[in-house]
């Protein structure tokens, strides 16, 4: 199970990677309204990245009940940590909020496949056991 989660730290780098990518095509092709709402929407999605990483750890050797609880858990705690960071950058700074939702949208898309490929893998995995 240590080997999953090692596959899936490193694949939650993927979308980190790209959005970082784009931050910087974005900061040399584009104003800085536009470079700062894109690199907040970056921020962003690896802040939700880095929280699920630390919620799967539970998520290992567990069966579907426990398993649907932290999925369930996990969701909350993005959900509010969604808001607030988007109410406090709404509130403290001017950016493009198109190049934020792109920027997000791109990790969330990305992370939303490891995370389908992760659960899937964990079934299975639980399945053999049992």
């Amino acid at each position: 199970m240590d080997s999953i989660y090692k596959k899936v730290a490193g694949l939650q780098a993927i979308p980190a990677v790209i959005n970082v990518a784009g931050t910087v095509f974005v900061f040399i092709n584009y104003e800085m309204l536009q470079f700062k709402g894109f690199l907040l929407g970056a921020i962003l999605g690896i802040i939700l990245s880095v929280i699920w990483v630390k919620q799967i750890k539970e998520a290992l050797n567990s069966h579907a009940i426990r398993l649907f609880k932290i999925t369930f858990k996990g969701l909350l705690i993005k959900v509010i940590v969604f808001l607030i960071y988007v109410t406090l950058a709404y509130a403290i700074l001017d950016f493009s909020i198109v190049f934020f939702a792109a920027s997000f949208f791109i990790s969330l898309f990305l992370s939303a496949i490891i995370e389908i490929w992760f659960y899937t893998t964990l079934i299975k995995k639980i399945k053999k056991t049992d």
